[in-house]
């Protein structure tokens, strides 16, 4: 799974499983700890389990399920 968000709003996500899932829209808002990705009415909410924290040095957070590790630079999806 790849999650990166810009500065401005924008959020790229992929996830390769048994269905690939992918996304490219704007940043609509947070509810609680989740955020709302999306144009309009068609959105996703992203589920977020455990909020940005330092694991050993490293930012991680849990988002639908999985745990994520801050990378420095972009990631190609």
């Amino acid at each position: 799974m790849v999650l990166e968000i810009s500065k401005d709003g924008q959020v790229r996500y992929a996830r390769k499983g048994k269905v690939n899932k992918s996304l490219d829209a704007p940043l609509q808002r947070f509810a609680d700890d989740d955020f709302v990705v999306g144009i309009g009415f068609l959105n996703t909410r992203f589920r977020v389990s455990a909020p940005p924290h330092r694991v050993q040095g490293e930012w991680r957070m849990t988002v639908d399920g999985v745990e994520l590790t801050r990378q420095e630079a972009a990631t190609e999806i």
